[in-house]
Protein backbone atom coordinates (compact mmCIF):
# COMPACT_ATOMS: atom_id res chain seq x y z
CA UNK A 1 0.00 0.00 0.00
CA UNK A 2 1.45 3.37 -0.98
CA UNK A 3 1.67 6.32 1.37
CA UNK A 4 -1.21 8.79 1.40
CA UNK A 5 -0.76 12.29 0.01
CA UNK A 6 -1.50 15.31 2.19
CA UNK A 7 -4.72 17.09 1.08
CA UNK A 8 -2.95 20.46 1.43
CA UNK A 9 0.73 19.94 0.58
CA UNK A 10 0.35 16.98 -1.78
CA UNK A 11 3.38 15.25 -0.24
CA UNK A 12 3.52 11.80 1.33
CA UNK A 13 2.25 11.62 4.87
CA UNK A 14 3.95 9.57 7.59
CA UNK A 15 2.03 6.79 9.31
CA UNK A 16 2.24 6.96 13.10
CA UNK A 17 0.82 4.55 15.65
CA UNK A 18 -0.96 5.70 18.82
CA UNK A 19 -2.46 3.04 21.11
CA UNK A 20 -2.49 0.60 18.20
CA UNK A 21 -4.32 3.01 15.89
CA UNK A 22 -2.56 4.14 12.71
CA UNK A 23 -2.96 7.80 11.76
CA UNK A 24 -1.34 9.69 8.89
CA UNK A 25 0.52 12.93 9.66
CA UNK A 26 1.91 15.39 7.14
CA UNK A 27 5.55 16.20 7.99
CA UNK A 28 5.28 19.60 6.32
CA UNK A 29 2.01 21.16 7.52
CA UNK A 30 1.36 18.83 10.53
CA UNK A 31 -2.16 18.07 9.38
CA UNK A 32 -3.56 14.71 10.48
CA UNK A 33 -5.70 12.29 8.47
CA UNK A 34 -8.04 10.07 10.47
CA UNK A 35 -9.69 7.17 8.70
CA UNK A 36 -13.26 6.39 9.74
CA UNK A 37 -13.59 5.84 13.51
CA UNK A 38 -9.88 6.36 14.24
CA UNK A 39 -10.34 9.65 16.08
CA UNK A 40 -13.16 8.22 18.20
CA UNK A 41 -11.14 5.08 18.99
CA UNK A 42 -8.19 7.17 20.20
CA UNK A 43 -10.34 9.51 22.27
CA UNK A 44 -12.00 6.55 24.01
CA UNK A 45 -8.59 5.17 25.02
CA UNK A 46 -7.12 8.50 26.12
CA UNK A 47 -9.19 11.71 26.38
CA UNK A 48 -6.00 13.79 26.20
CA UNK A 49 -4.75 12.13 23.00
CA UNK A 50 -5.73 15.09 20.84
CA UNK A 51 -3.41 17.37 22.80
CA UNK A 52 -0.65 14.79 22.61
CA UNK A 53 -1.02 14.45 18.84
CA UNK A 54 -1.09 18.22 18.46
CA UNK A 55 2.13 18.62 20.43
CA UNK A 56 3.92 15.85 18.50
CA UNK A 57 2.94 17.08 15.04
CA UNK A 58 4.95 20.23 14.39
CA UNK A 59 4.76 21.88 10.96
CA UNK A 60 7.88 22.52 8.92
CA UNK A 61 6.18 25.14 6.79
CA UNK A 62 3.37 27.56 7.41
CA UNK A 63 0.82 28.16 4.73
CA UNK A 64 -2.49 29.90 4.44
CA UNK A 65 -5.58 27.72 4.15
CA UNK A 66 -6.73 30.06 1.36
CA UNK A 67 -3.75 28.89 -0.72
CA UNK A 68 -5.24 25.39 -0.88
CA UNK A 69 -7.24 25.16 -4.09
CA UNK A 70 -9.25 22.04 -3.44
CA UNK A 71 -8.61 19.47 -0.77
CA UNK A 72 -8.95 15.90 -1.96
CA UNK A 73 -9.34 12.75 0.09
CA UNK A 74 -6.01 10.94 0.40
CA UNK A 75 -7.83 7.60 0.10
CA UNK A 76 -10.51 8.23 -2.53
CA UNK A 77 -9.17 11.35 -4.32
CA UNK A 78 -12.65 12.93 -4.25
CA UNK A 79 -13.07 16.51 -2.98
CA UNK A 80 -13.34 16.87 0.79
CA UNK A 81 -16.31 18.73 2.19
CA UNK A 82 -15.99 21.18 5.08
CA UNK A 83 -18.20 20.75 8.12
CA UNK A 84 -18.34 22.10 11.66
CA UNK A 85 -17.19 19.89 14.50
CA UNK A 86 -20.10 19.40 16.96
CA UNK A 87 -22.33 21.38 14.53
CA UNK A 88 -22.22 24.64 16.49
CA UNK A 89 -18.49 24.95 17.18
CA UNK A 90 -16.11 27.31 15.37
CA UNK A 91 -13.88 24.33 14.46
CA UNK A 92 -14.17 23.48 10.78
CA UNK A 93 -12.90 20.10 9.58
CA UNK A 94 -12.90 18.48 6.15
CA UNK A 95 -14.47 15.08 5.63
CA UNK A 96 -14.82 12.54 2.87
CA UNK A 97 -18.37 11.54 2.01
CA UNK A 98 -17.19 8.25 0.55
CA UNK A 99 -14.71 6.73 3.06
CA UNK A 100 -15.75 9.01 5.98
CA UNK A 101 -12.17 10.03 6.77
CA UNK A 102 -11.42 13.36 8.46
CA UNK A 103 -8.70 15.91 7.64
CA UNK A 104 -7.60 17.98 10.63
CA UNK A 105 -5.31 20.97 10.09
CA UNK A 106 -2.52 21.91 12.49
CA UNK A 107 -3.97 23.54 15.61
CA UNK A 108 -7.46 22.11 15.17
CA UNK A 109 -6.87 19.10 17.47
CA UNK A 110 -6.35 21.49 20.39
CA UNK A 111 -9.47 23.41 19.41
CA UNK A 112 -11.46 20.14 19.21
CA UNK A 113 -10.26 19.20 22.71
CA UNK A 114 -11.28 22.65 24.01
CA UNK A 115 -14.72 22.36 22.38
CA UNK A 116 -15.26 18.91 23.88
CA UNK A 117 -14.28 20.22 27.30
CA UNK A 118 -16.53 23.27 26.90
CA UNK A 119 -19.49 21.07 25.97
CA UNK A 120 -18.79 18.37 28.55
CA UNK A 121 -18.63 20.56 31.66
CA UNK A 122 -22.19 21.94 31.54
CA UNK A 123 -23.58 18.47 30.81
CA UNK A 124 -21.83 16.96 33.82
CA UNK A 125 -22.96 19.82 36.04
CA UNK A 126 -26.50 19.46 34.74
CA UNK A 127 -26.48 15.70 35.46
CA UNK A 128 -25.25 16.39 38.99
CA UNK A 129 -27.96 19.01 39.55
CA UNK A 130 -30.58 16.60 38.20
CA UNK A 131 -29.36 13.76 40.45
CA UNK A 132 -29.43 16.05 43.52
CA UNK A 133 -32.92 17.25 42.61
CA UNK A 134 -34.13 13.65 42.21
CA UNK A 135 -32.69 12.66 45.60
CA UNK A 136 -34.22 15.71 47.22
CA UNK A 137 -37.60 14.91 45.67
CA UNK A 138 -37.44 11.27 46.82
CA UNK A 139 -36.44 12.38 50.30
CA UNK A 140 -39.31 14.88 50.42
CA UNK A 141 -41.77 12.18 49.29
CA UNK A 142 -40.56 9.83 52.05
CA UNK A 143 -40.93 12.55 54.67
CA UNK A 144 -44.45 13.36 53.44
CA UNK A 145 -45.41 9.66 53.49
CA UNK A 146 -44.03 9.25 57.02
CA UNK A 147 -45.99 12.32 58.19
CA UNK A 148 -49.15 11.02 56.52
CA UNK A 149 -48.78 7.62 58.20
CA UNK A 150 -48.10 9.26 61.58
CA UNK A 151 -51.27 11.36 61.19
CA UNK A 152 -53.29 8.31 60.15
CA UNK A 153 -52.11 6.26 63.14
CA UNK A 154 -52.77 9.18 65.46
CA UNK A 155 -56.30 9.49 64.09
CA UNK A 156 -56.91 5.73 64.37
CA UNK A 157 -55.75 5.71 67.99
CA UNK A 158 -58.30 8.41 68.81
CA UNK A 159 -61.19 6.69 66.95
CA UNK A 160 -60.76 3.05 67.83
CA UNK A 161 -60.90 2.13 71.49
CA UNK A 162 -58.09 -0.03 72.70
CA UNK A 163 -58.65 -3.75 72.36
CA UNK A 164 -60.04 -5.21 75.51
CA UNK A 165 -60.24 -8.86 76.25
CA UNK A 166 -63.55 -10.66 76.97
Amino acid sequence: MSALLCPDCRIEMETQTYYGVLVDVCPACAGVWFDEREMRALMQVDPLILLSLEDRAVPDVYYSAQETLERRCPRCAIPLHPYRYLYDSPVELDGCNQCHGIWVEDGELRRIHEEMHRHRTPDEEERQRLAIAQYAMQSQQQVERANMLASLFSLLRKRIPPFSGF
